[in-house]
C-alpha cells in the first residue's frame, strides 16, 4: 500500500515550494504559529464532492433509484424529500415529504469545490443523497411528477477521497503540516489574478472563471470571451457577480453578454477574437508524444481531470511540448482545435517567485510597464511560451498557427482555435502544443472538421450593471472605450440580463465578453535582484527558471518525507 506521502508525490512540490517564500521574512514565523493553531482545529476532516451537472439524465436517475439513493428536490421556494421514486421514459415520479433531519444538514454546498466538509457521523446518510434543482414552485401537493428536463442542476454526493486523504496527511505531519496550511492560503491568494465571475444558480453563486488573466498592466489589456457553463436551458434571467481579487485593483473596460442560438446537437465556443464556431463531436488524437517519445495520449482522450502537466524534457525550442496526431479527411480545408485546459497552480507560484525578485521596486517596475509598447509585451510572453503556443506541421515544417492566452488556474475552460488546413496534405494532421515547464494542465485535446462552422452572436442588453456602492455602471461598461469601472478591496459588480429562450430544437450558448486589465497591489521587501532578473531577457529563460525551482521544491518535499519514517 502506498504511504500518504507517496499519494501526495505529484502535488507535494507545488504545496511545499512556498515554504521557502514564507520563511524569507521573520514576520512569517507568526504565520506558521497561526498555522499550528489551524491544524489543531482541522485535524482529520472529511470532505465530499457534489459531482454537479447542469442536466438530468433518465438512465442516471434510474440507477440512483435502484441503488437506494435518497432524492431531494430543491424548489424555488422550498426543499423537500422525494420518496418512492420511479423513472418512466423522460419523467420522474414520487411522493414529496418533509425533509428528514438526517438529510437536511448539507443543503448548500459549493459546487465543484473540494472544501465541502462533512462530519464522519453523517457520511452514511449524506453520501446517499441526490439533489435535483428546479425553478418550479412547490404547491403543497404530495404526489410529484416532472419531466426530467425541468431540472437545471443535479448533485450526487460522494466522498472526496483525495481531499480527505490530503487532510489526514497534513494532520499527521503536525508542525510541518501547519506551514503547509499557511502555504495553502498563499496558493489561493495568488491562484488567479483577475476579476472572478460567479453565476447565480438557484440562489447560489457558482464560480465560473477569471477574466483576462495575465493582463497585469494596461499595455496587456485584452478581451476575454468566457463561455458560461451554469445557465439553465430555459432560464429567462441570467444574473452574476464579478468580484475583485485579493491584493488587486481591477480596471474593467467593457462587460457584455452574447447569446448564440444553434441546433441542440451542436456545441459552440468563441475563439480569442470573439468569433463563434459550432462543432459536433470532436475526434481525440491517435497519439500524443512528448519530446522524449513518451506517449501520453491516454491522458488526453476524455475530460476526466487526468492532466498532462507539460512536465517533460525540453524540446528543440527549449520548452515543454506534446505532439498530437489526428486522422484527417483528405478533403478537409479547415478544422477546430478544442482543448480542455487551465493554467497550473505551479504557474502561479513560479510567477510570484519572479515578482519577489523585484523587492521594494516592484511597484515602480509595474508602472514602467504601463509605458511600454503592447507589441513588445506580447512578444516577451510568446518568447517565454507563457501562453499555449500552437504549431501545425506543413510540408515546409512547423508553422505557428496562433496561441491560447493565459486563463488562470481556478477553473478549467473549453478553448477553441480555428485552423486553416490549406498547406496540409495527406490524411494526418500534426499539431504541437508548447509552453513553459509545468505552466499549463491539459485535460483533453480534440479536433473537429465540420465545415461552415461560424455562428452569428447576438448581444443582450443588460437590465442592470451596478457596483457594490450602488454606482450605475450600465453606460460605462457598454462599450470597449477608455471609460473604466474600478474595483478595489471587496468591491464587486452585480449584473442581470433578461434573455429569450431558444425555439424548439434549438439551444442557446452564452458568453461573457469583457475587456480590461488589473494591477497587483502586493508589496515586497528587500532590494531588487537585477542580476537574476536580467536573465529573463533571454528567450525561453522562464522555462529554465521553472525547472530549477521545481527541483528545489522536490528536494524540499523529499526532506519533509523523511518525517514519515
Amino acid at each position: 500500500m502506498k504511504s500518504s506521502f507517496e499519494k501526495l508525490s505529484g502535488i507535494a512540490p507545488v504545496i511545499l515550494f512556498p515554504v521557502v517564500y514564507l520563511l524569507r521574512k521573520r514576520r512569517n514565523i507568526y504565520l506558521l504559529l497561526i498555522g499550528i493553531v489551524c491544524i489543531c482545529n482541522s485535524c482529520f476532516k472529511n470532505y465530499y464532492t457534489t459531482n454537479t451537472v447542469d442536466k438530468a439524465n433518465a438512465a442516471d436517475l434510474a440507477a440512483y433509484s435502484s441503488n437506494n439513493k435518497y432524492f431531494i428536490i430543491h424548489f424555488k421556494n422550498a426543499v423537500k424529500g422525494l420518496e418512492s421514486v420511479s423513472i418512466a421514459g423522460d419523467s420522474i415520479y414520487g411522493k414529496l415529504v418533509e425533509l428528514p433531519a438526517n438529510h437536511a444538514k448539507y443543503l448548500n454546498p459549493y459546487p465543484g469545490s473540494d472544501k465541502n466538509e462533512i462530519k464522519a457521523k453523517d457520511k452514511s446518510e449524506a453520501l446517499t443523497e441526490v439533489h435535483l434543482y428546479t425553478t418550479a414552485t412547490y404547491t403543497n401537493k404530495t404526489d410529484f411528477v416532472s419531466n426530467i428536463s425541468a431540472f437545471n442542476r443535479v448533485d450526487m454526493y460522494e466522498l472526496n477521497e483525495e481531499a480527505t486523504s490530503v487532510n489526514a496527511t497534513l494532520s499527521v505531519i503536525g508542525i510541518v503540516g501547519a506551514s503547509v496550511v499557511v502555504v495553502g492560503a498563499v496558493i489561493l491568494a495568488i491562484g488567479c489574478g483577475c476579476p472572478h465571475v460567479f453565476m447565480d444558480n438557484n440562489g447560489q453563486y457558482v464560480f465560473q472563471s477569471g477574466l483576462y488573466t495575465g493582463a497585469v498592466y494596461s499595455t496587456l489589456e485584452r478581451m476575454d470571451y468566457l463561455p458560461l457553463q451554469a445557465v439553465a436551458f430555459d432560464t429567462p434571467v441570467i444574473s452574476m457577480k464579478i468580484t475583485n481579487a485579493n491584493n488587486e485593483e481591477q480596471f474593467m473596460n467593457t462587460l457584455q453578454l452574447w447569446q448564440v442560438m444553434h441546433p441542440a446537437d451542436m456545441q459552440v465556443l468563441m475563439d480569442k477574437y470573439g468569433k463563434a464556431y459550432s462543432y459536433k463531436e470532436t475526434n481525440a488524437p491517435v497519439s500524443a508524444f512528448t519530446a522524449k517519445d513518451n506517449n501520453v495520449v491516454h491522458l488526453l482522450t476524455k475530460t476526466d481531470e487526468q492532466y498532462y502537466a507539460f512536465d517533460n524534457a525540453s524540446n528543440e525550442n527549449g520548452f515543454s511540448s506534446v505532439l498530437l496526431q489526428f486522422q484527417k479527411p483528405a478533403s478537409a480545408r479547415e478544422a477546430n482545435l478544442v482543448l480542455h485546459a487551465r493554467n497550473s497552480y505551479w504557474s502561479s507560484l513560479i510567477s510570484k517567485e519572479m515578482m519577489q525578485m523585484f523587492g521594494e521596486q516592484y511597484a515602480k517596475w509595474r508602472d514602467l510597464q504601463e509605458t511600454k509598447d503592447p507589441k513588445d509585451q506580447e512578444k516577451w510572453q510568446m518568447e517565454q511560451a507563457l501562453p499555449m503556443m500552437v504549431y501545425v506541421k506543413t510540408g515546409k515544417g512547423w508553422k505557428l498557427a496562433d496561441y491560447f492566452p493565459m486563463i488562470g488556474n481556478m477553473a478549467i475552460r473549453d478553448l477553441l482555435m480555428h485552423i486553416n488546413l490549406d498547406e496540409i496534405a495527406g490524411d494526418t494532421l500534426e499539431i504541437k502544443l508548447e509552453t513553459a515547464y509545468r505552466y499549463w494542465d491539459l485535460d483533453y485535446a480534440g479536433i473537429d472538421y465540420t465545415s461552415e462552422t461560424t455562428m452569428p452572436a447576438t448581444r443582450v442588453d443588460p437590465e442592470k450593471i451596478v457596483k457594490s456602492d450602488n454606482t450605475n455602471l450600465k453606460e460605462v461598461l457598454q462599450q470597449n472605450d477608455n471609460a473604466y469601472a474600478h474595483l478595489v478591496n471587496d468591491e464587486f459588480i452585480s449584473v442581470q440580463y433578461t434573455v429569450q429562450p431558444p425555439a424548439p430544437g434549438q439551444q442557446a450558448s452564452y458568453f461573457l465578453v469583457s475587456g480590461g486589465y488589473y494591477h497587483s497591489l502586493e508589496e515586497f521587501e528587500g532590494k531588487a535582484n537585477y542580476q537574476a532578473l536580467l536573465k529573463f531577457r533571454q528567450k525561453g529563460y522562464f522555462d529554465k527558471f521553472s525547472r530549477e525551482k521545481y527541483v528545489e521544491a522536490q528536494q524540499l518535499a523529499a526532506r519533509v518525507k523523511q518525517l514519515e519514517k
